[in-house]
């Protein structure tokens, strides 16, 4: 296989940039998303959650988010190698994905999609059934939509691949490949 095109996000974009611009997605959506529904339920008393719940709930967005990208993987069976990595200098952990063989684009890009409809969805869902506890759902629905941005972002890159490349992952970012001619 060819590598048509190689895709490295710290590379092509600034890593504070891309924080910037999640954190500029995340309150925009909460914003929009809180003025909408408190239009809709404008009589609503609001139950309230500890903070340390509260940051709980935000923190284990993250893992669930990544996780929820490997399923539609899985389904397709293909392999996925996790890491957890702690770096003293980014003061959180990551995890680190990585699938061991090409995988179609049109399953990758479901792949990143996933997270952020299901999520979304859910949250919507659980903002329109509970009231009392909406703006805890749009928090989530807003932090999970500014994960989403890094998902975004590769996927307007892939927009522009040929449909039947391939998908690698490397160590600095994802590869598009396709099949050598015969």
């Amino acid at each position: 296989m060819n590598c048509w095109k190689s895709i490295n996000l710290r590379k092509e974009y600034n890593p504070s940039r891309l924080m910037l611009i999640s954190l500029t997605f995340i309150i925009i959506t909460f914003i929009f998303s809180f003025l909408v529904f408190s239009l809709y339920y404008n009589e609503v008393t609001y139950a309230e959650l500890s903070m340390l719940k509260t940051f709980g709930f935000l923190m284990l967005l993250y893992p669930v988010h990544t996780l929820l990208h490997i399923i539609p993987l899985w389904f397709v069976g293909v392999r996925i190698k996790a890491d957890f990595k702690f770096n003293r200098r980014q003061k959180f952990p990551s995890i680190m994905m990585k699938f061991t063989k090409p995988v179609g684009r049109n399953f990758y890009v479901g792949a990143m999609l996933f997270p952020t409809l299901f999520i979304n969805f859910a949250s919507f869902l659980g903002a329109i059934t509970f009231p009392p506890y909406m703006y805890y759902f749009l928090l989530v629905f807003s932090f999970n939509t500014g994960l989403a941005v890094y998902d975004f972002i590769y996927l307007k890159q892939l927009s522009g691949a040929p449909r039947e490349c391939f998908i690698e992952q490397n160590k600095n970012g994802i590869d598009i490949l396709l099949k050598q001619p015969i």
